[in-house]
């Protein structure tokens, strides 16, 4: 069973991704052969997307088997993880898949990292800065804090960084979905109807916690940065284009098991 992988692996279309995800739970004792000729360049986005197929693949016991990868990627923790995953008989530690560069930042959690925003503010700060960059900090923090309360996610990913002249930040789990966790106290027809009602001001499915910056300072901010915020949980997405007002909603062909979560905005007006 052999998958080619993307020549970019970001979050721009992710049928890939999910896709493989599906494949991996699926393939039982095949060896799932991932080539990665095409692959030319991996966000900060990416690097959190193959972390969480890295933890799939241990989780299934898949035989994985990477093939063609530049030498330029062999070091990077995830892949150098991926191509040596039969010594991983259960999930290694959270931060096993951590990276950093001069342009990104990625981080494995099992619980709430206030550290991850302040060195985010420290490393980014001078080219994006001061405001954008305390801005964002909180809504990572804000991010992580929602997959903390609500995912009971083993573990999530974190990443933030400079990508193409735009900021890139977010949160990934593959924890309890939006749309499983909304269906404890609303009554939705679909996954995309729990996705959409998740995303109004004011919802929640906090008991003891008051809410953070919320989706309001969220989405303010994305406006005023011509951000773009993409969200899938379990059956549906959501993608919102701040600069345009422009929103794609629907579901999605193969089902995420978790929540990912990614934010992009320009930063031209502030380099």
């Amino acid at each position: 069973m052999e998958f080619h992988l993307p020549t970019k692996i970001d979050d721009g279309r992710l049928d890939w991704a999910l896709e493989l995800l599906e494949r991996s739970r699926s393939a039982g004792k095949k060896p799932l052969r991932l080539n990665w000729r095409k692959v030319i360049s991996i966000s900060p986005a990416g690097m959190a997307i193959l972390a969480c197929l890295f933890d799939t693949f241990v989780e299934q016991g898949n035989r994985v088997k990477c093939t063609f990868v530049a030498k330029r990627f062999k070091d990077i923790p995830t892949i150098s993880n991926m191509m040596k995953i039969a010594d991983f008989r259960a999930l290694p530690q959270s931060d096993a898949n951590s990276f950093e560069d001069d342009a990104m930042i990625l981080r494995g959690r099992t619980s709430l990292d206030p550290l991850f925003a302040e060195g985010f503010r420290e490393k980014f700060a001078k080219v994006a800065g001061e405001e954008i960059s305390y801005d964002c900090s909180l809504i990572l923090s804000e991010l992580m804090q929602n997959t903390v309360d609500h995912s009971t996610a083993e573990r999530y990913y974190a990443y933030a960084g400079i990508w193409e002249d735009e900021m890139h930040a977010g949160v990934l789990d593959m924890g309890i979905s939006i749309p499983a966790k909304m269906a404890q106290r609303y009554d939705c027809t679909s996954d995309l109807e729990y996705l959409e009602l998740a995303l109004r001001e004011g919802i929640t499915t906090r008991r003891r916690r008051s809410g953070g910056v919320g989706l309001a300072y969220f989405f303010d901010f994305l406006k005023r940065n011509e951000g773009k915020l993409t969200i899938m949980s379990r059956g549906a997405q959501v993608r919102r284009y701040f600069k345009t007002r422009r929103t794609q909603r629907g579901k999605i062909k193969f089902p995420l098991r978790g929540t990912w979560c990614f934010a992009r905005f320009s930063l031209k007006g502030d380099r």
